[in-house]
């Protein structure tokens, strides 16, 4: 099989390859190769932890601190003694 030398990997670069390496129980060649392979869309494994609430962010989903902005807002609405604007108007047609 042939043989490729890498140079110059970066330290954060290298720790993630060591981690996920150590993580599956395999080498840094095993796991360099598998990643290679996912890259030009050879292979569905994606060997990269993601950042569960980064992706739901990318797909509109509201983060922890929008969450609780948003129930404050709707808090303020239970407050309020009043019904539907619509009701009070039926009420006062029948007059």
């Amino acid at each position: 099989m042939p043989e490729i030398l890498l140079k110059d990997i970066d330290a954060t670069t290298f720790e993630c390859i060591s981690a996920a390496a150590s993580e599956r129980g395999c080498t840094l060649e095993e796991i360099s190769v598998r990643a290679l392979r996912f890259a030009f869309g050879l292979s569905g494994e994606d060997l990269a932890p993601r950042d569960r609430q980064d992706i739901a962010t990318m797909r509109g989903v509201w983060n922890q601190g929008e969450n609780q902005a948003f129930r404050e807002a709707i808090e303020a609405f239970r407050q309020v003694d009043s019904g539907p604007m619509f009701e009070a108007q039926a009420k006062r047609l029948k007059k």
